[in-house]
């Protein structure tokens, strides 16, 4: 009889995005960046599996906590790991997934690209080595067509090649892909508003005032653009202004705010807290109404924001850019 085994576990990044949420089906090309937050996967295979549990653990801030057993009756992460670890199986193998053990640095629903995160190491930890583009492809028909939820191909880009990345698309199919620097000496710092949200929701929300032609978001299309393609020049220059940077992010936030209508009194307030604690700009990452907020330091200075920021209640996490997507381990 055969006995069950382990595959060597995988891991993918979540990603932040630097400017320019929902220009991927505006019309124009959001600029990404992979972080050192990753969702870790290791897969068990059982001759003759008839269940699927998946173990998973960990926070943002890295507090340890016992492992919840997830089924996929009750939890949506669940039945989407189940869906990715199974995609290149096929019921006649001799070995089926039998458990998913997840290590989590990214908490789902949060604006980093968690679900992206989960898919890609998922797929990857089951399966052999692809190619980036047959990678991302694959995320996509798991996410959007068995899974069923709203997404495209941009988050699936920095989760699987790492690094800064500008992605434009065209009718949810990726279009041109261009690879940024991100400058030494700049920190990155999330903190998790602790709000989390419907995803697809929100986004059903954004697409019904664009369909309707709310002038709000013309005007937060043109802002936005401004601010990624201001952004884009610097981050392909030689010697970046850092605080150029930062005032392109705090210019992103206000539209995001302003136009886009998606940040709220709790996101403020903790934008404000980490502007106060020496940010050079700082905007909400993802859909918003929620979810996680980022700032950028010089890096001298990100610890003890970090410190501070905890000390008042915040969950912040210092981190940085990952060049690396898929890892083995």
């Amino acid at each position: 009889m055969t006995n069950s085994s382990t595959e060597p576990p995988r891991s993918a990044p979540g990603r932040i995005c630097l400017a320019g949420e929902d220009l991927d089906w505006l019309g124009g090309a959001p600029i990404q960046a992979a972080l050192d937050l990753r969702i870790r996967c290791a897969l068990t295979l059982s001759p003759r599996a008839t269940a699927f549990e998946v173990r998973a653990a960990g926070t943002l801030t890295g507090r340890a906590r016992a492992a919840d057993v997830w089924t996929t009756s009750d939890r949506p992460w669940a039945e989407l790991a189940r869906i990715a670890v199974t995609f290149h199986h096929d019921r006649g193998d001799e070995l089926w997934p039998s458990g998913l053990d997840i290590v989590s640095e990214v908490p789902p629903g949060a604006g980093l690209a968690s679900s992206a995160a989960l898919c890609v190491a998922a797929l990857a930890v089951s399966a052999d080595p692809a190619s980036a583009g047959e990678r991302i492809a694959e995320g996509l028909v798991v996410e959007k067509r068995l899974a069923g939820r709203d997404v495209g191909p941009m988050d699936y880009v920095p989760c699987v090649t790492g690094g800064v990345v500008q992605v434009a698309c065209d009718d949810g199919a990726i279009r041109s892909v261009d690879r940024l620097a991100w400058p030494d000496g700049l920190a990155i710092v999330v903190v998790d508003t602790r709000r989390t949200r419907d995803t697809s929701e929100v986004i059903r929300w954004k697409r019904a005032r664009s369909q309707a032609g709310d002038p709000a978001i013309a005007t937060y299309v043109r802002r936005t653009t401004e601010a990624v393609d201001a952004l884009s020049a610097l981050l392909v220059s030689p010697a970046p202004d850092i605080t150029a940077i930062g005032e392109l992010l705090d210019l992103a936030q206000s539209s995001l705010r302003d136009d886009m209508g998606v940040s709220d009194e709790v996101t403020d307030g903790c934008i404000d807290a980490v502007k106060r604690h020496g940010a050079l700009g700082a905007k909400i990452t993802g859909t918003g109404k929620g979810g996680c907020v980022f700032g950028v330091f010089r890096e001298a200075d990100a610890e003890d924001a970090v410190r501070r920021l905890t000390a008042e209640g915040f969950a912040a996490t210092r981190t940085a850019v990952s060049e690396a997507g898929v890892l083995p381990g």
